[in-house]
């Protein structure tokens, strides 16, 4: 009963992959010795393991191999190259190369059209018009200044709603104190 006890933890530790080698060989010597039926299974694979251990792989294998390859590519006869495969694969290039080609010149065409131009002959009257639009910038960004102070002040009002919640609760506690002081007279 001992010998199956054990045998059976090695074998636990083992399909767990927790033996050591020493435990292994433990065990491979226990199932060779064992007449236990149910450890029939378990001794074939492990004979199994010690007699297919030393199977190589012979030098014909490769010859072998190498003459079944060459026997598939001689059935299979020449490369067929379908045209719509051809005429796909080439047309998908040139097409993206035309898109690149036409991109590039409708952008050249657009930085053309776009060059500096003097609109003022006189420069007195570029001074005053560039005073007059940056006054024109001014007003509109104060506007907007103007309504982010008053957002702040929005945000300061909360703050000082909670303060008026403070007095609330102290003016909870003064009608405590007062009602304590009326049972004392």
């Amino acid at each position: 009963m001992l010998m199956d006890f054990k045998t059976s933890e090695l074998l636990k530790k083992y399909w767990e992959a927790d033996s050591s080698l020493q435990e292994e060989q433990e065990l491979k010597d226990l199932l060779s010795k064992s007449t236990d039926t149910e450890l029939e299974e378990e001794k074939a694979l492990f004979a199994h393991f010690a007699q297919n251990k030393s199977v190589e792989l012979d030098d014909s294998f490769d010859a072998d191999l190498l003459a079944q390859i060459e026997e598939m590519e001689e059935q299979k006869g020449a490369k067929v190259i379908s045209m719509k495969s051809y005429f796909t694969r080439y047309a998908s290039i040139a097409a993206a190369v035309l898109v690149l080609c036409i991109s590039g010149a409708l952008y050249y065409q657009q930085q053309q059209q776009f060059g500096s131009e003097d609109t003022f002959d006189d420069p007195e009257v570029a001074y005053a018009e560039l005073k007059k639009q940056l006054l024109l910038v001014s007003k509109y960004m104060n506007k907007g200044q103007n309504t982010l102070n008053e957002l702040n002040n929005l945000s300061k009002a909360s703050s000082e709603l909670n303060d008026f919640a403070k007095l609330g609760e102290a003016s909870e506690g003064l009608n405590l104190l007062s009602e304590m002081n009326v049972e004392n007279n």
